[in-house]
């Protein structure tokens, strides 16, 4: 038993995960149906039952009681009819009251087919010897004109006769005034019952449809949120490639599982596809930055010597290949950071601020005079800050990279330290001449170049962002006096 209970279990649940959604949230009207189509067969017999009583009540009952009742009437006219006939001693008035006695009995025919059947039977012959017995007193008194033997016997019998009928028409108009009530009050309960079992019904069919509704709701709610939130690993670069959606049904929602399934398969293998990639771009940089390293110190070697054994009317050209280099540098530091921060731990340690900037403005010097532009500093002396000296220079050759490379030509660059005012906060801030950066907050994004013409790897700002953020350090960009400014807040030691 306990096997085929869950067998049809096991029916029931893969029928439900077979369906549509659309089906499955008719499942509660087609219970409801099912439950209202029972409930309409035992209201229709219960209806059918109340009708039959009705009837009764209407063809038989209350015939039977006016029909007794009216009998009553017929007795006391009959018994009053004989009695003038004696008083006025007159025997055609004997015969009036047997038009009262087929009355009576002409009643009796018409309910012949009521329940209380024997009972009618017994008044009938009740009715007929106590007729007889009175109408031939009767006829008899007025014969000898009241005065014959036993005439008081007959009398008594005769009273007798009349009260037993008058008794068994009594008890007959009880019994049929009974049967009404009864009837009625049969047609009062089953109605009630009607009424009280419809609240049951409608009560079952409410807790049904809410309990199945609730299942349904439970079990699709539980997949959307489980496609949501995969959806948003996904978007978010977070998924996890060793997991599946786990899916029975193959409804809407199961399809859509599948399909997502489907498509981190193909993530996965993409992602591994990158990841090796990757990997090969990572080892080209790293490669390629420890190949330029050595060329790059030999240009710079061979530039200054060249300044030193040659005539000034080459200092022009010298100070081309010395800007020149100093950029690719710049850029070559770039990539090396890039390429192994995630590798190598750069540790913090306590450098002077002040001596920092201005030998990376000394080194931007040539740079700055070869772009026509130059670099005015305000810089308050022995700021010391916790930082590790590649990282702040990285901060600091970006600004300043970037500042030659956006800034309006002939317009001077400035560069300010000092502290805030009535606190233990040091500002750094780049200033310079040039179009209003518009997007201040994507500028940081990895990649992104305000200017499409301005060719560049788009990673500086990035790099910045990323050692303020370790470093705790606000960093604000704004527009002023028709000057770019960014602004870095560091706290003092």
């Amino acid at each position: 038993m306990k096997n085929k209970a869950i067998g049809l279990l096991n029916f029931f649940i893969k029928y439900y995960n077979s369906l549509s959604i659309l089906r499955k949230f008719l499942i509660p009207s087609i219970l409801g149906f099912i439950v209202f189509s029972l409930f309409f067969v035992y209201i229709l017999s219960s209806t059918s039952y109340m009708k039959k009583n009705i009837e009764k009540i209407n063809t038989q009952s209350i015939p039977l009681y006016e029909i007794i009742f009216d009998n009553e009437f017929l007795l006391q006219k009959i018994s009053f009819e004989l009695q003038s006939a004696v008083n006025v001693s007159e025997l055609d008035i004997i015969k009036d009251s047997e038009i009262y006695a087929k009355k009576f009995r002409e009643n009796l025919k018409a309910i012949e087919k009521s329940d209380l059947k024997s009972e009618l039977l017994n008044l009938e012959e009740a009715f007929n010897n106590y007729y007889i017995e009175a109408s031939n007193l009767s006829k008899d008194m007025i014969i000898s004109k009241n005065n014959y033997e036993n005439i008081h016997i007959k009398t008594s019998i005769v009273v007798e006769k009349y009260n037993k009928l008058l008794e068994i028409l009594r008890d007959l108009r009880k019994k049929a005034k009974e049967a009404i009530k009864n009837n009625v009050t049969t047609v009062y309960t089953a109605s009630s019952e009607i009424l009280l079992d419809s609240n049951y019904a409608f009560i079952l069919w409410i807790f049904l449809s809410s309990l199945v509704l609730f299942y349904i709701y439970k079990d699709i709610s539980s997949r959307i949120n489980q496609i949501v939130k995969e959806s948003e690993s996904i978007a978010s670069g977070k998924a996890n490639f060793h997991k599946r959606l786990s899916s029975i049904s193959s409804d809407e929602l199961g399809l859509v599982i599948n399909s997502i399934n489907i498509f981190i398969s193909k993530l996965e293998k993409n992602h591994h596809e990158l990841e090796d990639v990757r990997d090969d771009i990572q080892r080209f940089i790293a490669d390629t930055v420890h190949q330029i390293r050595t060329p790059l110190s030999s240009i710079l070697m061979n530039a200054e010597m060249i300044r030193e054994q040659t005539d000034d009317s080459l200092n022009m050209f010298v100070d081309s290949i010395d800007a020149s280099v100093s950029m690719l540098s710049n850029s070559y530091e770039d990539l090396a950071y890039i390429t192994s921060y995630d590798s190598i731990e750069y540790k913090p340690t306590f450098i002077c601020l002040s001596d920092l900037l201005q030998s990376r403005i000394d080194f931007f010097g040539t740079i700055c005079r070869m772009n026509l532009k130059e670099i005015n500093s305000n810089i308050v002396e022995d700021v010391d800050i916790y930082i590790n000296t590649l990282e702040c220079e990285r901060i600091i050759d970006n600004n300043i990279s970037n500042a030659i490379k956006y800034a309006n030509i002939e317009k001077p660059i400035s560069i300010n330290l000092s502290y805030l005012e009535d606190t233990n906060k040091i500002i750094l801030e780049f200033r310079s001449y040039a179009k209003e950066i518009q997007n201040k907050n994507k500028i940081f994004e990895k990649n992104y170049r305000e200017e499409d013409s301005k060719k560049g790897l788009g990673l500086g700002l990035n790099i910045v962002k990323n050692i303020c953020d370790k470093y705790d350090i606000i960093y604000v960009v704004s527009y002023k006096d028709n000057q770019n400014i960014f602004t870095y807040t560091f706290e003092e030691i």
